[in-house]
């Protein structure tokens, strides 16, 4: 079996207890044969190992902490921090006149929502260093903004107080709330280096994306992209809602309404792993929690433009 492993924090590999290797931040490439051997993920810096089978029942339903993405003939093993905080500590609290979120640690990150309407409580799946609340007015009335700085990156949680739920999750870059609604900027680390605006609405019990503006990096040249780059160009612009159909010919273009069903709901563009074609891009589907699958596609480009897709099995 072809496994990748990445580890978002040093440890080292073991196979039946012998040493294959250390990772820290990083992936690990291996190629293991039946009967699979016992593995262990063993913290360079304190924590405890992490001892598995790699059979159908944990790939199947990964613990938490663990996300496993199927290759088509292979898996990436994703292994995340487990989250601190076991000894209980308010992080952040904010009172409104119908309504108290708190950000707090016990055996975990963890919210509470109380409002006149009911209770919602949630354990984070995402470690924070600080969370700000807002309240929202105007058409944003009846939401509580949360917006969680973590090491890397920020997320932002939308909640809502009449029968309290999260009903939004989005990791940002930037964020601001209005009378009208709200924005948020997402920076991809794409080829194109998009830039993303979306501007969202509260209808009262869900929120919708209203509009979106996409730009990408004044230095990146499309027109000047080897062919062997133009399908992941094309891939990464239909997956933010930008000018995708650049990249496509005449006679692709006559069926690009169809693309979005064809493609499917993707999150995430990939090169093929050393096991697969070269010459296929790798699409990444969510499946469920802590599961996602890679679908392949093959593009024929001439004249720099694509004339043909192929779903491949």
């Amino acid at each position: 079996m072809y496994v990748y492993i990445f580890c978002e924090y040093p440890a080292v590999i073991k196979f039946q207890g012998v040493i294959f290797g250390t990772v820290d931040n990083s992936v690990k490439f291996c190629n293991l044969d039946k009967p699979y051997p016992m593995t262990e993920i063993c913290p360079l810096f304190g924590g405890e190992n992490f001892n598995f089978y790699l059979n159908d029942e944990f790939l199947a339903s990964p613990p938490k902490n663990v996300t496993v993405t199927d290759l088509k003939g292979g898996y990436f093993l994703r292994f995340s921090k487990k989250n601190d905080g076991a000894e209980f500590k308010i992080l952040e609290q904010a009172k409104f006149q119908d309504a108290t979120i708190t950000a707090f640690t016990e055996n975990g990150y963890k919210i509470s929502l109380d409002t006149q309407s009911g209770f919602f409580a949630e354990t984070l799946d995402f470690s924070p260093n600080a969370v700000q609340f807002y309240r929202g007015d105007g058409k944003n009335t009846g939401l509580i903004f949360a917006l969680f700085n973590c090491k890397d990156k920020k997320i932002l949680n939308v909640y809502k107080t009449h029968d309290p739920a999260l009903i939004f999750s989005k990791q940002v870059d930037d964020f601001n709330a209005d009378m009208q609604g709200f924005t948020i900027q997402e920076n991809l680390k794409d080829l194109a280096k998009h830039s993303i605006l979306i501007n969202y609405a509260f209808d009262g019990s869900t929120i919708k994306e209203t509009s979106r503006k996409v730009s990408r990096n004044e230095k990146f040249d499309r027109e000047k992209l080897p062919d062997k780059l133009i399908p992941y160009a094309f891939t990464e612009e239909f997956l933010c809602g930008g000018d995708y159909a650049f990249y496509l010919s005449d006679g692709i273009k006559e069926n690009a309404d169809k693309l979005q069903s064809y493609f499917g709901d993707f999150l995430g563009v990939m090169p093929p792993p050393v096991f697969r074609q070269y010459d296929e891009i790798g699409l990444i589907y969510r499946i469920s929690e802590r599961k996602y699958s890679v679908e392949y596609f093959t593009f024929d480009v001439e004249n720099g433009k694509i004339t043909n897709i192929k779903k491949d099995g």
